[in-house]
């Protein structure tokens, strides 16, 4: 008898085992299907997912772009799954259901015409967005210019404005950058900006604080950097945006980093990179929304950065300011601020991109937890924001600055470095058209150095700065004899495609020189030999038509000096 019950107590279990591994493998072909039918639908699907363990985050952060932890349930995240990683996602066996994009959970409400766009309480049709910009720079012609970073895959411009007293020329100011939406269904920065723009603009005679930051800073502001991402569904409608590019492909995973500096970069990424570098921007942020968080490097290693302090400064104040303007506004994470990596880590990030191989300095802001949110509530995150988006520009400002020349007055573009405080790639760089340089600090007491090709090094010592201070150190550089003949890079096209014009001076004739291109991992791509120079302008057109799309270190070099400069193929 006792057999007997244990026999069916054992077949009863099995029963329920085999039964419960149908209704398992029925659930996960169910989610594979829906996630096929979203991928052919939209091009990306958002997906919950399950983490069996802490070091699975890692591995999944290499396949797909993960969106943020779920507050509801422990070790699930949020993440966006597109075509191209389907494979690869698949085959990590992970528990995951598919979800309702953030972007499909609200209609938005569009603009019927360009004057409403205005009374910033619907979201503007692209053509709408193009017209207003172009209105800003027509009704503001002395203040405001209209420009473009690029184009995206499909074709449509991406537009940025630059704000100044003398918009036309190039002043000794520092240079500040605000872009948002490069998440296209993130959108809440996008029309922030646009009321930024008008705000700066209309408000330049008649508000004091507004026209010395328009007046001593060239303000560049970039409403929305993924316009086929915003507008997925077509020029009218954002209901449905895609955090993706028309390739499916996460703009904010897509930039250089150490060990991957040669990827095949999307068009939108290129068109940034080569805008940002040519603009020696000091300061920027970038804007995202699923938060409510200011975020600071870095993003990709654990390692804080070296102005590490400085950085939970700024934040802090952003989220401050903000929350001081709200109620229960901007207070994720760490009450409103958070390192990178300590959220979650991603690599291939703009921010990172910005502070390791720009030295610029840049954050990530999280706008809002909703990310498409109802068009009802954006004059109230304008009211939290706009006194933070101020602020910030105005931190530009604070820190050591000055000019740095050689001893007949030119610009030198010159290395700045923090004695015992510097590291990975913190130091700042002189702007080599004016020779000017902005190193934002936390206070305290710096030995400063500068140094530059051809010239002897300078040492400031026992600096003292305050927090909220500016103070300004003009330094002369006088020529290395040990280097003549000196050399100088005088024009090169940068960003270059399938040739590299040079024209580079020299001080004397030279019998040879060795002009070397290296990936930004060190190593060698080309190698090209110049013989016979002489002394004064020679130029070189040097085809490149091999060489993949990326960023690159060209070393020019002979027995008596080297020269290094950074430069990106499109």
């Amino acid at each position: 008898m006792y057999i007997l019950k244990y026999q069916k107590r054992h077949f009863l279990k099995v029963f329920l085992l085999l039964v419960s591994s149908l209704y398992l493998a029925q659930g996960i072909a169910q989610n594979k299907k829906m996630l096929v039918e979203q991928l052919n639908k939209r091009g990306e699907a958002y997906v919950l997912i399950k983490l069996p363990d802490k070091k699975t985050i890692y591995r999944l952060n290499k396949v797909v772009s993960i969106d943020r932890e779920s507050t509801l349930r422990k070790n699930y995240v949020y993440a966006y799954v597109s075509k191209s990683q389907f494979d690869e996602f698949n085959l990590l066996g992970l528990d995951y259901s598919v979800q309702t994009a953030p972007s499909l959970k609200l209609a938005a409400t569009m603009c019927p015409d360009l004057t409403s766009v205005k009374n910033w309480n619907c979201y503007p049709t692209y053509n709408q967005y193009i017209d207003l910009l172009i209105e800003f720079a027509t009704n503001y012609p002395n203040l405001c210019k209209l420009d473009t970073i690029g184009t995206s895959v499909t074709g449509r411009l991406i537009p940025v404005l630059k704000i100044s007293d003398n918009v036309s020329l190039d002043e000794e100011e520092p240079a500040f950058f605000y872009s948002s939406t490069m998440h296209g269904d993130e959108v809440t920065g996008y029309v922030l900006m646009l009321r930024l723009i008008d705000y700066l603009l209309s408000n330049y005679q008649n508000d004091a604080r507004v026209k010395k930051l328009i007046d001593s800073t060239e303000i560049w502001i970039n409403p929305l950097a993924n316009p086929d991402g915003t507008y997925s569904s077509g020029n009218t409608d954002i209901t449905g945006a895609t955090r993706a590019n028309a390739n499916g492909i996460d703009l904010n995973r897509d930039f250089p980093y150490p060990g991957n500096e040669n990827s095949p970069y999307q068009k939108e990424t290129q068109d940034m990179m080569s805008f940002m570098e040519k603009h020696h921007f000091i300061l920027a942020s970038n804007f995202h929304g699923g938060a409510e968080v200011v975020n600071y490097p870095w993003d990709t290693w654990s390692t804080r950065h070296a102005d590490d302090d400085w950085y939970i400064k700024i934040s802090r104040q952003y989220a401050d300011t903000a929350q001081a303007n709200s109620t229960g506004y901007m207070t994720d994470l760490q009450n409103g601020i958070t390192n990178g990596y300590d959220w979650y880590p991603i690599a291939g990030g703009r921010q990172d991109y910005a502070n390791y191989y720009l030295h610029s300095r840049e954050t990530t802001i999280e706008l809002s937890s909703t990310k498409l949110p109802d068009a009802s509530s954006l004059p109230a995150f304008w009211e939290y924001n706009y006194r933070s988006l101020l602020n910030y520009i105005d931190r530009v400002h604070f820190g050591i600055y000055g000019k740095i020349t050689d001893t007949e007055g030119n610009p030198v573009r010159a290395k700045i470095s923090i004695e015992n405080h510097d590291a990975d790639s913190s130091e700042v760089y002189s702007n080599p058209e004016n020779g000017m340089y902005y190193r934002m600090i936390a206070g305290g007491t710096y030995n400063i150095t500068y140094s530059a090709s051809g010239y002897d090094s300078l040492t400031k010592s026992n600096v003292l700065i305050g927090d909220d201070e500016q103070i300004r150190i003009d330094v002369v550089l006088e020529k290395n004899v040990s280097s003549v003949p000196f050399a100088q890079i005088k024009q090169v096209n940068n960003p270059f495609g399938n040739s590299l014009n040079l024209n580079l001076y020299l001080e004397k004739n030279t019998d040879k020189i060795i002009l070397s291109l290296f990936d930004l991992s060190g190593r060698k791509q080309k190698e090209y030999s110049l013989t016979n120079l002489f002394s004064g302008d020679n130029f070189f057109s040097i085809n490149t038509s091999g060489l993949s799309k990326g960023l690159y270190l060209m070393k020019i070099s002979s027995k008596q000096f080297v020269i290094q400069k950074k430069l990106i193929k499109n």
